[in-house]
C-alpha cells in the first residue's frame, strides 16, 4: 500500500483545503518529511490518517474521552460554520493479484445543529465503489486491522511507554494477539462463556435467577465504574504530563531570567561576606610579613656586598690584633737581643726585617670599612640571605596566591550578584512557577488517588465476579435436567480449555520468530551486538527478558534512556516486519527523547529502511540542519506546517524549515 496524497478540509487547525503529495519519489528516497512547531498540526495530520482509515476505531491523540460524534464536532475548524463541515481525502494504491488499483477514501461530516451527519465514500479507479463505501470498516479491518495500526502509525508517547517498560507487555500482547488472529479465539471463548451462562440460567428457579441477575448486574456495574475510572486515569495521566511539561518550560523561563540566582541570593551574599573577611585576614597577614624582613628582598645585591664587607672587616680586625701582638713580641725580642750583647748591626737588621713584615701584613688586610661592626654580623647576614629571606619569599608567594584566588572568587560572586534580578522583576515569574508547580502537584495527587481507586475497584470487581460465578455454579449438576444441556456445558468447558492451550501453543510457536526479528532490529539500530545477545518473550505475560553480553539477564533499567528508546523502536519495527503487510510508516515526533548519538542511529539505520514509504512529522529541534544533512539523500518530499497566529490556522507549504515555499 502506498499513500499518494492527503487533502484536509476544515479539519482541526487546517482551514480551507490543504493538500500534500505523499507518494515516494523513488525507492532510494522513501521519506516524506513534514516540519512543524509544537501545536502546528503534526499530530492532527497523523490523527487525520487514522481517522480516515478507521473512523470510530481510530486511536486519535486529540480525542481523549470524547465520544466519536463529539470528537468529529470538535475537529471542525472553529473559523468556519459548523454546517460547512470537514472532510479528509486519502488517495492510496495497492496491488491486487498483481494489478495496481487506485482508491480515493473520503470521510466527511457536518453539524446540522442537532447531530453530526457523516458519510464515507470510496472510489476505485475514479468510480464510486458503493459496496466498499458501505462496508469500509469491514474491509480495512481485514486489510490493516486496527489492532496493529500502532505498529505503523505511532508517536513519541507510544515509544516512551514501550521504553519505560510499564506498558510494553500490554502493547506487545495486543499486537501479537492481532497478528496471530488470536482475537478471534478470545471472542469465541467469550461467546462460549455467554452460552454456558445462558444454559445454566435456563435451569434455575426464579429466585436463583434473580440472585444471578443481581450478581451479574453488580459485575457489570463494577466493570462500568472501572472502565470510567481508567478513562479518568488516562485523562489525569495526560494532564500530569502536560503540567510537567509546563513546569519544565516555566523553570526554563525562570532560570533564563535569573530566578535561580535570586533564590540563592542570600547564600551568595553570605559567601561574599565570608570571602571578604577571609581576604581581609590574608591581607593583614601579608602586611605582617611585609613588616618583617620582607623589605630586604628588594636589596639582594647590597646584602651580599654587606656580608662580604663584614667578612673583610672581621679579617681586618684580626689582622690589626695580630699586628699589635707582633709589634709587642718584636719589641720584647729586640730588647732581649740587646741585653744578650748581639752586635748592633744585627739587631738593626732584624728590627728592619720585622717592621717590614708588619707593614706588609697591614697592606694585605687593608683598612676596616664598617665601624664598630660585630664579629657575628657576617654570620647573621649569611643566615638572613640563606634562610630568612627564602622563607619570607615563600610565605609572601603563598599569601599572594591565596589572595588572588579569593579576589577571583569575589569577582565571580560580584558578577553573579550583579545578574541577580530585583524582587519586583522576578516576583511575577516566581508566582507563575509556584502556581504551575502547585497545579502539577494537584494533578499528581489526583492521579495517585485515581490509581488507588482503580485498585479498589479491581478488587471489588473480582469479589463481584466470584460471587456471580458462585451463584451461577451452585447446584448446576442437580438442576440441569437435560443431558443435552449437560453435554453442551461439558463440551464448551473442554473447548475453552483446548482454546487456552491452543493460544499458548500458537504464541510459543511464533514468539521465536518475533524474538529474532526484534533482536535483529535492535542490533541493526544500535550496532552493539555485545550489549544484548538474547531476547525472549514470555508467552503468557508477554514480558520481554534480555540477555547481556556476559550471558546474564539484563534488565531494562541497566540500559540507557537512548538504548531503551531504540529497543522500543525495534519492538515496533520487528512486529511490523512480522505482520508481513507492506504498509507505510508514519512517525510523529520521532526523535524527541534521544541524544545526538542515538538520533543518528535512527536517522541512518531506521528511517530509510523502516518501510517502502516513511512519513516523518518533526520539529526543527529534532531533525535540525545537521540531522537533515544525514537524512537528505533519503528524503523525496519536504513540507512545512506553518501556523498563522492571527488566523489560528495552519498551511501546508513545500520545503522544510530553512527553505520552503507556499504550495499552490
Amino acid at each position: 500500500m502506498i499513500l499518494d496524497s492527503i487533502t484536509l478540509k476544515n479539519f482541526g487547525v487546517y482551514r480551507g483545503k490543504q493538500e500534500a503529495n505523499l507518494s515516494p519519489v523513488s525507492d532510494q528516497k522513501p521519506i516524506v518529511l513534514f516540519g512543524g512547531m509544537n501545536g502546528g498540526g503534526k499530530t492532527t495530520l497523523l490523527d487525520a490518517v487514522q481517522l480516515g482509515l478507521y473512523g470510530p476505531k481510530a486511536r486519535c491523540a486529540g480525542r481523549g474521552k470524547l465520544g466519536y460524534r463529539d470528537y468529529l464536532r470538535a475537529m471542525i475548524h472553529r473559523g468556519v460554520p459548523a454546517d460547512e463541515g470537514a472532510s479528509i481525502e486519502l488517495r492510496f494504491r495497492r496491488a491486487i493479484e498483481g494489478e495496481m488499483r487506485y482508491h480515493r477514501l473520503v470521510p466527511a461530516w457536518r453539524d446540522n445543529g442537532k447531530d453530526i451527519v457523516d458519510s464515507v465514500q470510496v472510489f476505485t479507479d475514479t468510480t464510486l465503489d458503493k459496496e466498499l463505501s458501505d462496508h469500509w470498516d469491514e474491509f480495512i479491518e481485514g486489510y490493516i486491522p486496527s489492532g496493529i495500526a500502532h505498529l505503523f502509525f505511532f508517536d513519541a508517547e507510544q515509544i516512551k511507554e514501550l521504553a519505560e517498560g510499564e506498558h510494553a507487555a500490554e502493547i506487545l500482547g495486543t499486537a501479537i494477539h492481532t497478528l496471530l488472529g488470536l482475537d478471534l479465539v478470545d471472542q469465541l471463548e467469550t461467546d462460549l462463556i455467554v452460552l454456558e451462562r445462558r444454559k445454566r440460567a435456563e435451569s434455575r428457579s426464579a429466585e436463583e435467577t434473580k440472585l444471578i441477575d443481581e450478581a451479574q448486574q453488580e459485575v457489570e456495574r463494577m466493570q462500568r465504574l472501572l472502565d470510567e475510572a481508567k478513562l479518568e486515569q488516562g485523562t489525569l495521566d495526560t494532564e500530569v504530563r502536560q503540567r510537567a511539561k509546563e513546569v519544565g518550560q516555566a523553570e526554563t523561563r525562570f532560570r533564563q531570567e535569573g530566578g535561580e540566582l535570586y533564590l540563592v541570593r542570600a547564600e551568595l551574599e553570605a559567601e561574599r561576606k565570608h570571602l571578604t573577611a577571609e581576604l581581609t585576614r590574608e591581607e593583614a597577614a601579608l602586611r605582617e610579613i611585609a613588616a618583617g624582613a620582607a623589605p630586604l628582598l628588594l636589596l639582594p645585591g647590597l646584602l651580599e656586598e654587606a656580608e662580604t664587607l663584614a667578612c673583610t672587616e672581621h679579617e681586618a680586625r684580626k689582622a690589626h690584633l695580630l699586628s699589635a701582638v707582633l709589634e709587642e713580641r718584636d719589641g720584647r725580642l729586640l730588647k732581649k737581643l740587646q741585653k744578650e750583647s748581639l752586635p748592633a748591626k744585627y739587631v738593626v737588621l732584624l728590627e728592619s726585617l720585622l717592621e717590614k713584615d708588619r707593614v706588609q701584613r697591614q697592606k694585605q688586610v687593608g683598612k676596616v670599612i664598617l665601624a664598630d661592626a660585630g664579629d657575628h654580623l657576617a654570620a647573621e647576614l649569611r643566615h638572613v640571605r640563606a634562610t630568612v629571606l627564602p622563607d619570607t619569599r615563600k610565605a609572601i608567594e603563598q599569601k599572594l596566591e591565596t589572595i588572588t584566588a579569593l579576589q577571583e572568587r569575589l569577582t565571580r560572586l560580584d558578577m553573579e550578584l550583579a545578574r541577580v534580578p530585583t524582587k519586583d522583576a522576578i516576583a511575577g515569574l516566581q508566582r507563575e512557577l509556584e502556581q504551575i508547580r502547585k497545579r502539577h502537584q494537584e494533578r499528581q495527587v489526583a492521579l495517585t488517588a485515581q490509581d488507588d481507586k482503580i485498585r479498589l475497584l479491581v478488587r471489588q470487581l473480582e469479589d463481584a465476579d466470584r460471587r456471580y460465578k458462585r451463584e451461577l455454579g451452585e447446584g448446576v449438576e442437580i438442576q440441569v435436567d437435560r443431558e443435552h444441556a449437560a453435554r453442551l456445558l461439558k463440551h464448551s468447558a473442554r473447548m475453552r480449555e483446548t482454546m487456552g492451550k491452543f493460544r499458548v501453543a500458537a504464541i510459543r510457536k511464533h514468539t521465536a520468530r518475533l524474538e529474532r526479528l526484534i533482536l535483529d532490529s535492535f542490533v541493526q539500530l544500535l550496532r552493539k551486538s555485545s550489549l544484548v545477545t538474547g531476547l525472549r518473550i514470555d508467552p503468557s505475560t508477554f514480558r520481554i527478558e534480555l540477555t547481556g553480553g556476559d550471558g546474564h539477564p539484563l534488565s531494562f533499567e541497566r540500559l540507557s534512556a537512548g538504548e531503551r528508546q531504540l529497543l522500543a523502536t525495534s519492538i515496533l519495527w520487528g512486529l511490523a516486519k512480522a505482520s508481513g503487510r507492506p504498509l507505510p510508516t508514519i512517525i510523529d515526533t520521532p526523535l524527541g527523547r534521544l541524544d545526538s548519538s542515538h538520533r543518528r542511529h535512527l536517522l541512518e539505520r531506521y528511517f530509510p529502511v523502516a518501510s517502502h514509504q516513511v512519513i516523518l512529522l518533526s520539529t526543527d529541534e529534532e531533525i535540525d540542519e545537521t540531522s537533515l544533512k544525514h537524512l537528505k539523500r533519503f528524503v523525496g518530499r519536504e513540507y512545512q506546517l506553518v501556523f498563522d497566529e492571527q488566523e489560528r490556522t495552519t498551511r501546508i507549504e513545500k520545503g522544510y524549515f530553512w527553505n520552503h515555499e507556499t504550495t499552490a
